[in-house]
């Protein structure tokens, strides 16, 4: 009887730690845009005079435009409008909106992610999605 029980408490154990894992990559795959109130997340100040935030989007966005096949989808950069940066287990994540300038106006803004590695410096555009201005 002790047995079975001990076995039930363990099942009920491992159970639990499978749940919270899954849970735990699920939030990590969920791209969407990091909340206020999360641990570690930096809401950058002044991106506008920030070269170094200018060219990680500059870069991002490129990098978006690879993987576009019509030239008429591509866009163009105008400026990072606000960036957000955590730590991750390898690096840092960042995620950015661009303005996308058409014949000199807004077009829409740009969404993306990247992650550069902590010991290469790698760059890696995570996943972008562009909103058309209404």
């Amino acid at each position: 009887m002790a047995f079975k029980a001990h076995n039930a408490l363990l099942l009920s154990v491992i159970s639990a730690l499978l749940l919270f894992n899954s849970n735990a990559a699920a939030r990590q795959l969920n791209m969407s845009p990091p909340s206020e109130y999360d641990d570690g997340v930096e809401e950058m100040k002044d991106v506008k005079h920030n070269m170094e935030v200018q060219e990680l989007g500059r870069f991002t966005l490129k990098e978006a435009n690879k993987k576009v096949t019509k030239s008429s989808a591509k866009m163009t950069f105008g400026e990072v409008v606000s960036a957000k940066r955590w730590p991750v287990t390898n690096g840092v994540r960042y995620f950015f909106v661009i303005s996308s300038v058409k014949g000199g106006k807004i077009e829409g803004s740009f969404l993306g992610y990247l992650v550069i590695r902590n010991y290469s410096n790698e760059r890696i555009p995570m996943s972008w999605e562009f909103q058309p201005t209404p």
